[in-house]
């Protein structure tokens, strides 16, 4: 029996973490995707601390199925996430990684391929997010709360370095055993770093809007352009606009293209595709470039009011969320163009 490392240590760390973290959020039903991914690395982590340290890897080696399963176990996961449910049929891309069950001593080959295999799920992943984002802009002016952006950038780093990692372990015969060592701890770390924060950023995350891929079609029709198409939407934009400022709206806090709908007796498709042609920018934008303008009216008006509270009147219902709009409108943060207003 080989001694344990400091990597073993990380890989212990990565179980307990990977276990208590999967009971803490088996509890919200569209999270039970991600319990089961981080129970799969933790039983991950303790097949490699046997196996590295000689208790099972003369009886078979398992360790290298791991790297292909990691990619669809995600993918499955985040599409509960978005979707609140799995079609029977969407557990076969589980399937292909049985028969390499039997292929597990061509260790290299089947590292190189399960890490593309990885790959090629991640970016899947991060198209899933992306859609659910830009279907959240088209219904919400709150859908930066929901967005799930923080996920996509943990995909892509994880991404990145299992992809630098596959290097290592393909030239791991010749490079010395510290180095080889320094690769494999430094990527272990990265890991459990990932999946403390994503088991933080969901154990604190707002529940999700009850299946918001069912907007899709609308959606869609939103980026078929017809030729004289705007200048039909042009009277529906009119009456849209008015309506809307008149009776400001747009101040309503987490305020829904459907309640928008209900508001100006318009249909919500109409709205959507009013907006997205005549104004050019998406639901989101176009409710949150208002409350800017109000945010900015009242600074002028009352400078020394508060400007969360002026934030908060707007109808922002996040600090975060608010920082980041007002930037994006104005070029400045909020503190910067209170401080120019003064000078």
């Amino acid at each position: 029996m080989e001694q344990l490392n400091i990597v073993n240590l990380f890989q212990a760390g990565t179980i307990t973490v990977g276990v208590l973290g999967g009971l803490l959020l088996w509890r919200t039903n569209e999270f039970r995707g991600v319990s089961f991914v981080l129970w799969l690395i933790a039983f991950a982590s303790l097949i490699n601390i046997f196996e590295e340290t000689g208790l099972t890897r003369d009886v078979y080696l398992v360790s290298p199925i791991f790297i292909m399963l990691f990619g669809p176990a995600n993918y499955l996961a985040i599409k509960l996430i978005v979707n609140k449910t799995l079609k029977p049929y969407e557990w076969a891309h589980l399937l292909p990684v049985i028969p390499f069950l039997m292929f597990t001593h061509h260790v290299q080959a089947i590292i190189a391929l399960g890490t593309l295999w990885r790959l090629a799920y991640a970016l899947l992943s991060v198209l899933i997010l992306l859609k659910f984002k830009r279907l959240l802009d088209e219904q919400r002016s709150d859908s930066d709360e929901y967005s799930l952006n923080w996920l996509v950038g943990i995909v892509l780093l994880t991404s990145a370095f299992t992809l630098i990692d596959l290097i290592r372990l393909n030239t791991q015969h010749m490079i010395s055993y510290e180095l080889n060592l320094l690769g494999q701890g430094l990527n272990t770390l990265i890991w459990l770093v990932a999946i403390m924060v994503m088991i933080y950023m969901l154990s604190k995350q707002h529940r999700l809007p009850q299946h918001p891929i069912k907007a899709e079609a609308t959606s869609k029709l939103t980026q078929r352009h017809l030729p004289d198409e705007k200048s039909e939407y042009t009277s529906v934009f009119s009456e849209l606009d008015k309506l809307l400022t008149t009776n400001q709206w747009f101040l309503t806090p987490r305020l829904t293209l459907n309640q928008v709908s209900e508001l100006t007796g318009l249909q919500s498709r109409d709205i959507s595709r009013a907006i997205n042609l005549c104004a050019e920018t998406s639901f989101n934008d176009y409710i949150n470039r208002y409350r800017v303008e109000h945010v900015c009216q009242s600074l002028v008006r009352q400078p020394n009011q508060s400007i969360l509270d002026v934030a908060v009147e707007a109808g922002f219902s996040s600090k975060a969320s608010f920082n980041k709009v007002f930037k994006q409108v104005t070029g400045k943060t909020p503190s910067e163009y209170k401080m120019n207003m003064s000078v």
